[in-house]
């Protein structure tokens, strides 16, 4: 597999085709980490830390059931649901770190391998109203990692209708990573969002360069995405009122059930 904790060092760029285009990219950087070998990171790198402030810093509360628990125990959960040997799995979740304390993660992206077999990939997804969803792909071959699809199940952005699909396109290995995601609507290719990285090790030096270039990367994050709404206001793009979700948190396999009263 060759796939360890590394810092990804690339680009994200969205490109809105419909109804008026409207284009940008940002460098950034993402960091996949090793869920079981964040102890190991932490006494590698003094610059990190997990469940503590740093320069950087892994925190369990940013993921999964967002309580404090390890987010392994539910991934695990969710290998479970989805009938894959829990047995010797290797998680690496692909995020944003918090930077000085601080962090937004409109997606993390976690990788869940047996055998050096890519088994399942689940996207968290996140929006500014305080909301996620998590999308579950058992992959039955590994073509599947390139073309998979979901019904669209959380409102993310106020300028998009919620009546959409996205077709997701991932590809990691120890040299780079590429997460592409298309949001079709009425058979209508609407937006590409995409994050294209090369790899980089991780150590204090690699980290120390990343603050100096991007000294405020997950300020920058939300930043980014105010600004762009606001572009996209001024270009007459219609608003969509937030409705909150009335599906469940995490989507197994594409089915779309609603939440428990």
């Amino acid at each position: 597999m060759g796939i360890k904790s590394s810092i990804y060092n690339g680009v994200v760029s969205h490109s809105r085709l419909l109804p008026k285009s409207h284009s940008f990219s940002y460098k950034v950087y993402s960091i996949l980490f090793d869920i079981d070998k964040l102890e190991d990171i932490q006494k590698q790198c003094n610059l990190f830390s997990y469940n503590r402030f740093n320069f950087f810093s892994f925190y369990f509360k940013d993921h999964g059931k967002k309580d404090g628990s390890n987010p392994k125990k539910w991934i695990l959960e969710i290998a479970d649901n989805e009938n894959i040997d829990k047995k010797n799995l290797k998680i690496f979740c692909l995020c944003y770190p918090r930077v000085l304390g601080y962090v937004f993660n409109p997606i993390s992206v976690w990788f869940v391998y047996s055998k050096n077999i890519l088994e399942m990939i689940v996207y968290e997804v996140r929006n500014t109203f305080g909301e996620d969803h998590s999308y579950v792909f058992n992959l039955k071959s590994e073509s599947e990692k390139l073309d998979h699809k979901s019904k669209k199940l959380l409102h993310v952005s106020p300028f998009i209708e919620m009546n959409g699909e996205y077709e997701f396109s991932t590809d990691l290995n120890s040299s780079q990573v590429k997460i592409i995601i298309k949001e079709i609507s009425d058979k209508k290719h609407l937006l590409t969002a995409s994050f294209i990285g090369k790899a980089k090790d991780l150590n204090d030096k690699n980290l120390f360069f990343n603050f100096l270039f991007y000294p405020l990367l997950t300020f920058k994050v939300i930043f980014g995405i105010h600004f762009q709404a606001l572009l996209l206001w001024l270009k007459n793009i219609k608003y969509v009122k937030h409705k909150h979700s009335k599906y469940k948190k995490i989507s197994y396999n594409n089915e779309y059930k609603l939440k428990d009263d």
